[in-house]
């Protein structure tokens, strides 16, 4: 029997040879994010006690805007892999699996431009929002 055709040995799936690569970058993505979380941890230590100018002026400095876009990308990366997983384990219709991808995906974007974008506004200077917008 080849083994494209033999798809369950004893009721049990068989492996289909694809998915290494995404278990190496969600591995991956973990490793890059243990020295960003520590970073994190450790500038919120910082920064505890120095208010709103000493948070615009840590969000000032090159170095922590850039680890911290470069925080907000990783995890956004790592969770649409994870969520991913959990919809191609547990949602059967090709369909609503799709859908559910897609609608996945789409939110990961969006919060990656809105949260970059804010991220270069504050580095820049710039009140995150202009007056009198939203709250």
């Amino acid at each position: 029997m080849s083994r494209l055709t033999k798809s369950y040995v004893k009721g049990v799936k068989v492996s289909e040879r694809h998915g290494a690569g995404e278990w190496v970058q969600e591995r991956l993505s973990s490793l890059i994010l243990v020295p960003l979380t520590l970073w994190g941890l450790w500038s919120g230590w910082m920064m505890s006690g120095a208010g709103y100018d000493g948070a615009l002026e840590w969000f000032r400095s090159p170095v922590n805007a850039t680890l911290l876009a470069v925080t907000l990308l990783v995890s956004l990366w790592h969770m649409n892999m994870g969520l991913k997983v959990i919809v191609d384990d547990y949602i059967h219709k090709p369909a609503s699996r799709t859908a559910l991808l897609t609608v996945i995906g789409l939110l990961c974007v969006v919060i990656a431009a809105a949260g970059v974008f804010f991220i270069v506004r504050l580095a820049l200077g710039s009140a995150p929002l202009p007056a009198g917008f939203g709250a």
